[in-house]
């Protein structure tokens, strides 16, 4: 009986002259998932390295200057958005993607998470080090201010010099002052003395630099501490 059941099975094969498929085949949904997955991660940690370098130019002594009350509104205002909307996106499009793989059911959210983290967090440090973000933040948004603007918007936080904030390039040194044009195009006259800290090895002509001090004038600044900012590309000014 049970040679005949074989028997009809082989027949059947032969007649509807199946053929079996290869593991791949079987399979090709699992992969593009997982390939899914492995691209959001890699996503994710682009969009990582973007939000490291707009809060770069916090320096602890910026923190000390200002203080910290201060320092959570200027941050509330000029946080890299754009950059953590993506990079939230692209782990919950990550997790999405790996659940619906083969054996993604006996992940745990914990774990699918902490992996996703953990990767996203060491790639983007390392794209960070490795200046691939500021390379191609500098090719692909520089054209565009809105796009510019959207991409760093850590440049919004030095166009405040009414609140101790002001970023530029220096155009003119004078005696213990320099001349600098923010990003508006409105020109400074910054001044320095014995007691400004200098987080720069020396004050040069088209260098940018980031101000930290008070007002004091319609076009005077007065310098507590400069230093070398992450937005030291040119193209980055606004003219």
């Amino acid at each position: 009986m049970k040679n005949n059941y074989a028997q009809k099975i082989i027949e059947k094969i032969k007649q509807e002259k199946i053929v079996p498929k290869s593991r791949f085949f079987l399979n090709w949904k699992n992969y593009v998932f997982w390939l899914i997955w492995l691209s959001t991660l890699f996503l994710g940690a682009i969009f990582f390295s973007f939000i490291i370098l707009n809060l770069l130019d916090i320096h602890p002594l910026v923190i000390r200057q200002l203080g910290l009350g201060k320092i959570f509104f200027i941050l509330a205002r000029t946080a890299p958005y754009l950059w953590i909307f993506l990079a939230l996106l692209a782990g919950i499009s990550g997790f999405m993607a790996i659940r619906k793989t083969k054996r993604g059911y006996r992940y745990s959210v914990l774990f699918i998470t902490s992996i996703g983290v953990l990767f996203i967090s060491m790639l983007g440090a390392i794209l960070h080090m490795s200046k691939v973000n500021r390379n191609m933040g500098g090719k692909i948004f520089i054209k565009n201010r809105i796009s510019r603007e959207m991409a760093f918007p850590m440049e919004k936080r030095w166009r405040h010099p009414e609140e101790g904030m002001l970023g530029g390039q220096i155009i003119e040194i004078k005696e213990r002052a320099f001349d600098l044009r923010g990003f508006n195009g409105k020109i400074w006259e910054v001044h320095y003395s014995d007691g400004t800290k200098f987080k720069i090895k020396k004050i040069e002509k088209d260098m940018n630099v980031a101000v930290i001090g008070e007002k004091f004038g319609e076009n005077k600044f007065r310098a507590f501490l400069i230093l070398q900012p992450p937005f030291n590309e040119r193209p980055m000014m606004r003219r």
